[in-house]
């Protein structure tokens, strides 16, 4: 006949054994829906990494040319230059301002989600799309006299991650001053990766 101690030291173990078998299926079932951009390793770590962070990250923002009807005037892209695969899961915070005065915050053009996980050497790029030209009947709400700043901030940041500036740049890398005609708010489009 077994103790009374013996039989609650059983079923606490028994209890304990149940729970940790529950923990590990349950994180086996989160990692079912996130996409990522290359096949992950096998270890824990690499398959879950951290948010992506502005020290890991080195941001550029090209001016397309012509401005054709419904193609992004510009692409914001970010190259991975850290030495671990860091999770991108949602949109960039885009803002074009100029110091305490008019700003335009980008939005993204769909709601649907991104889940990808950025390598070291890889690159994400987004379409932004907005009127950088106006009309004589739209005013420009930010324009490229007041030499607007672009600021970038990775998706779910850290606390004390404030993002990067970024430069507007032609194709062949010289600077051009940001404009944001028009009534609508910049849009992000969707992700692509390289």
């Amino acid at each position: 006949m077994s103790s009374p101690g013996g039989s609650l030291m059983a079923r606490r173990t028994l209890a304990v054994s149940v729970l940790s078998l529950v923990v590990l299926m349950g994180a086996a079932a989160c990692g079912k829906d996130h996409d990522t951009a290359t096949q992950p390793s096998k270890g824990f770590s690499d398959a879950h990494p951290a948010a992506c962070g502005s020290s890991q990250l080195s941001w550029k923002m090209t001016l397309l040319p012509g401005k054709p009807h419904n193609t992004p005037t510009a692409m914001l892209s970010a190259a991975h230059k850290g030495s671990k695969p860091c999770a991108f899961d949602g949109y960039p915070g885009l803002e074009f301002w100029v110091g305490k005065g008019p700003s335009a915050d980008a939005k993204p053009k769909k709601s649907t989600p991104v889940h990808l996980v950025l390598k070291p050497g890889h690159s994400i790029e987004f379409p932004v799309f907005y009127d950088a030209v106006g009309s004589p009947s739209e005013s420009c709400d930010v324009l490229a006299e007041n030499d607007p700043r672009i600021s970038v901030t990775p998706p779910h940041r850290a606390a004390h991650d404030y993002g990067s500036l970024v430069q507007l740049s032609d194709a062949r890398g010289h600077h051009v001053r940001a404009q944001v005609c028009g009534p609508d708010d910049p849009l992000l489009g969707a992700p692509q990766l390289h």
